[in-house]
């Protein structure tokens, strides 16, 4: 903590006024560049002690920080920080009545704000690179060994936060000293997933400082470590510092990575977009979001990069034998997904149900496990004891064994509200095991269209069911859905990865390093 905020106020007199926290997140942190004089709230039952950093002369400006320490996180927290779901106020009779009535008004409700939505803005902010009758700011000598930024929304599961720590490992890889940080305060369960490594320094910036002074401190960090490049996954006040990169340290590369278009507002590829102007580069995990930059904001083609999330090890040949057969008399189907909305847990044991139902009818032996945590758990684990599936349905936390769990799994089912291209899926189709989603994001580019189903509740669980039985009772429907995923699969295959589009920009920030 102290670190960071020396680094912001180098030469001032600093007084740090130091609490206990209640928040096992957040250190609610207050600057105040004047003097001050402690009051009576200031030195209350939390009040733990003050420290002072003299400044650089006798007469340096003084500081104050007023800040809490984050108390340890409970073994709940440490699971789960948000709140258990609940039924919108007003509707609680309707869930405990019928969950799927209650999913159905939920989505009609997502659909009218969709279409209801204020218009956001779709045009890149303007930027100039000035005129050459005035000097461009000068890069430092500074002796380090080049070094990348790269930001991320948060430590947590998710597709995007996969990519991140891939690429820090890239980094890595290439020569640079690595730089991270979150824009979202939170326990950030994944940190210890971060290399062990002497060139990688975790700030925790969203712990200890507001958002409005990330620019004053990415400032002195640039020019300190010989920052060549910025590399944004998702993080915001990131993209708000490509103004001060721009303007004072215009040597520094910037590009960023994107995964899903949102419903309401186009999400972070629409911010993006509205960046686009300040970024050397847009590095995208799809062709839809391809289309959607250069339709949307004009980026010229060369600007956006597809590179596929897949491993080239994976991609060189056809995937395995995908195991579901015809006629077959067990049935295992799997979820994979973090327990919120966007992946529509309710509408999974809905699905689930139906399709024990199913094999009850058929004379096969149903089981499934769902993998993930989230304020969905709970409501999870009555609705599947409501159902009579406590005994067929497992719950696992989101650190199982996936790839040893696809192995033996049959179907996967994705009834999200929204996906980009879902990571989970390519480990399916690797993994020998069939999925089925929504009709929503990139899906169909890997998945078969007989094998996406509607986003409305009642359809996504009738079609999910319908393609099981279509594959389990007609052998030329389930070959040529996997002819299909195979095709598709190689076709993917065929596209540049993350890796092989990254890696020779971090080389070349390491190369741009070395000679200054």
């Amino acid at each position: 903590m102290r670190a960071i905020y020396e680094y912001i106020f180098l030469t001032q007199n600093l007084r740090y006024i130091i609490h206990e926290g209640e928040n096992a997140i957040w250190s609610y942190p207050e600057i105040i560049e004047d003097v001050y004089f402690p009051s009576p709230r200031d030195m209350g039952a939390q009040f733990l002690g003050t420290v002072e950093r003299p400044g650089l002369r006798d007469d340096s400006p003084e500081v104050t920080i007023k800040i809490s320490i984050p108390r340890r996180a409970l073994p709940s927290e440490k699971k789960q920080t948000d709140a258990p779901w609940r039924p919108q106020i007003g509707l609680g009779r309707v869930f405990a009545a019928n969950p799927m009535v209650y999913e159905y008004i939920r989505y009609k409700a997502e659909m009218r704000r969709k279409h209801r939505s204020e218009n956001h803005q779709t045009v890149s902010l303007p930027f100039s690179e000035g005129t050459k009758l005035l000097p461009k700011p000068k890069r430092p000598n500074i002796g380090k060994r080049p070094a990348i930024l790269i930001g991320m929304h948060w430590l947590e599961t998710g597709g995007a936060e996969k990519l991140g720590f891939d690429t820090i490992r890239w980094a890595l890889e290439t020569g640079l000293r690595v730089f991270v940080v979150v824009s979202t305060p939170s326990i950030q369960r994944l940190a210890h997933k971060l290399p062990e490594h002497p060139d990688v320094t975790f700030l925790r910036l969203d712990r200890w400082l507001q958002q409005h002074l990330w620019p004053r401190f990415i400032e002195k960090l640039v020019l300190r470590e010989n920052i060549t490049l910025v590399h944004n996954h998702h993080c915001i006040p990131l993209y708000e510092t490509l103004p001060l990169l721009r303007s004072r340290m215009p040597w520094v590369k910037t590009l960023d990575s994107t995964h899903i278009v949102e419903h309401s507002d186009g999400g972070y590829p629409r911010v993006s977009g509205v960046w686009s102007n300040y970024l050397d580069m847009h590095h995208v995990i799809s062709g839809e979001l391809v289309t959607y930059l250069q339709r949307q904001f004009n980026v010229s083609r060369g600007k956006v990069v597809l590179g596929r999330m897949l491993d080239r090890a994976e991609g060189d040949s056809s995937p395995p034998e995908l195991r579901f057969e015809t006629g077959q008399q067990n049935l295992h189907v799997a979820f994979i997904g973090r327990m919120y909305y966007q992946k529509r847990p309710v509408v999974v044991v809905e699905t689930l149900r139906a399709l024990n139902e199913w094999a009850e009818n058929n004379n096969v032996e149903f089981s499934a496990t769902m993998v993930g945590e989230g304020p969905f758990e709970s409501v999870v684990s009555r609705l599947l004891q409501r159902y009579g599936l406590g005994g067929k349905v497992a719950q696992k936390p989101s650190n199982v064994d996936i790839p040893s769990l696809l192995k033996r799994t049959d179907i996967l089912i994705l009834p999200s509200n929204n996906e980009g291209l879902a990571l989970v899926c390519y480990e399916a189709v690797a993994n020998g095991c069939i999925p089925i989603s929504t009709r929503v994001g990139s899906q169909d580019e890997l998945l078969p269209e007989e094998l996406l189903t509607p986003l409305s509740p009642y359809k996504a669980v009738r079609e999910s069911v319908s393609a099981v039985d279509r594959m389990w009772s007609d052998n030329s429907f389930l070959q040529r859905q996997k002819d299909v995923l195979a095709r598709k699969w190689r076709s993917l295959s065929a596209d540049p990865t993350a890796e092989e589009v990254l890696k020779p920009i971090y080389r070349a920030a390491f190369e741009d390093g070395q000679e200054n």
